[in-house]
């Protein structure tokens, strides 16, 4: 009977990332209409999921199997789980880590915090196991090449956003983070060209600026990177390169130290690959601050009582 199997820690997101390399041409086809349709693969018949996507339904239980699944229906099932997940907003994840409360004295649990940290490292763990580093060169090679490198992020990756420009703005003079000071993303990427690129970060919910950016970016020619949670990003697309990174988290919001250990790893690639310009520039930025009075220049406490 429909639903009777264990779907027990599987997520469609991953299976197909998993195993999209290793699908035929007509089943890889199939996979990207089950990402970009996943509601209706949820809600409709077989029979209808083929005709909307102009493929035989067998082509659908062939994918199942591919994925390691035994069946259509199961395949099926995921979905659903995936859209319930996504229908789950913060305000309902909030309730559900309050009702779990596992720091009240007596209760024998895990503390939350010692929680939170090993979530962390799990996503670490699961992001270097599965990053594929010769694409990261490419793109670090790629972004070095660029004329102009643009760095983007909407609603909770602003923050990430801004922090790897940051980096990057020590070293180089030509890029730049967007979508600040009343200037929206659209707007700046007008007039972008194949010698530029975009690296925007995305999390769901994803917010529609960012994916407007993205297409425009990718209308332009430029070269476009996308860093998400899941392959059902609407921004992967139009981008040349993506990047899947764990964000699992006991909290009601997603975890970003996966996606912080990918921003250092490709900044210290650029770096790498850069030469003695932005070495030159490093040092120039390090003296004039210093020079102006940027970084703390007084006296180290010499006793206890002194740090106190």
């Amino acid at each position: 009977m429909e639903g009777d199997f264990d779907t027990s820690g599987a997520d469609i997101n991953g299976l197909i990332a998993a195993h999209y390399h290793a699908l035929s041409p007509q089943l890889r086809v199939a996979a990207d209409y089950v990402v970009g349709h996943c509601h209706d693969v949820a809600s409709r018949s077989l029979r209808a999921i083929a005709s909307g996507s102009k493929l035989n339904p067998p082509t659908y239980s062939r994918l199942a199997r591919a994925l390691g699944l035994n069946s259509y229906e199961e395949m099926r099932e995921l979905c659903r789980i995936e859209i319930r997940d996504r229908s789950d907003g913060f305000a309902a994840k909030a309730r559900l880590l309050q009702a779990s409360n596992t720091d009240k004295k007596g209760t024998g649990r895990t503390p939350f915090a010692l929680r939170q940290s090993a979530s962390a490292i799990r996503n670490i763990d699961k992001f270097t196991r599965e990053l594929n580093v010769e694409r990261l060169a490419e793109v670090a090679d790629r972004l070095v090449a660029s004329k102009r490198v643009f760095i983007a992020g909407s609603l909770a990756s602003v923050g990430f956003a801004q922090y790897f420009g940051y980096l990057a703005n020590l070293a180089f003079t030509h890029w730049q983070v967007i979508g600040q000071q009343g200037v929206s993303l659209t707007t700046a990427l007008t007039g972008s060209t194949p010698d530029d690129a975009l690296l925007i970060i995305m999390k769901s919910p994803y917010a529609r600026q960012s994916v407007d950016a993205t297409q425009i970016a990718h209308e332009s020619g430029a070269f476009v990177v996308v860093i998400s949670d899941s392959i059902f990003c609407p921004a992967f697309r139009f981008a040349a390169q993506t990047f899947v990174v764990p964000t699992d988290s006991p909290q009601f919001f997603s975890s970003y130290v996966a996606t912080l250990v990918l921003l250092e790893s490709l900044m210290g690639m650029v770096i790498q690959r850069s030469g003695r310009e932005s070495a030159t520039r490093l040092k120039k930025v390090e003296t004039n601050n210093h020079r102006v009075g940027v970084y703390w220049r007084g006296t180290q406490p010499t006793s206890k009582k002194e740090q106190l």
